[in-house]
């Protein structure tokens, strides 16, 4: 049955795993289990029905004055996004601006 299937395709929107994993002492929570979203991208496929009554040409439609980039995939306002500051055991540091939504979890984030 295994021959029958073809290669899985993956769409990963989060950083590299040591910042994911390092997130948990930063106070987010279950970084690990949660969506991951860059700042200012959004997934080329709808989850479902949820994702379609949330997208924001509805918004649009209905003249409401927010605009795609203040919503999370889920509808709420965007968090507000912090800038952490990550070194690595080389010593290499490298900034990024994260926020998690109170609602769906999903944390957003920018490499400054």
């Amino acid at each position: 049955m295994s021959s029958q299937l073809g290669p899985l395709e993956l769409e990963c929107d989060a950083p590299p795993y040591p910042i994911v994993r390092a997130c948990r002492k930063l106070g987010m929570s279950e970084p690990e289990d949660v969506r991951w979203c860059r700042k200012g991208h959004r997934s080329r496929r709808h989850q479902g029905w949820i994702q379609f009554l949330t997208h924001p040409i509805w918004g649009r439609l209905l003249h409401s004055s927010e605009t795609e980039e203040l919503d999370c995939v889920c509808g709420n306002p965007m968090p507000l996004l912090e800038c952490y500051c990550f070194t690595f055991q080389t010593g290499d540091q490298i900034d990024y601006e994260m926020g998690q939504c109170p609602r769906c979890r999903t944390i957003h984030w920018e490499k400054v």
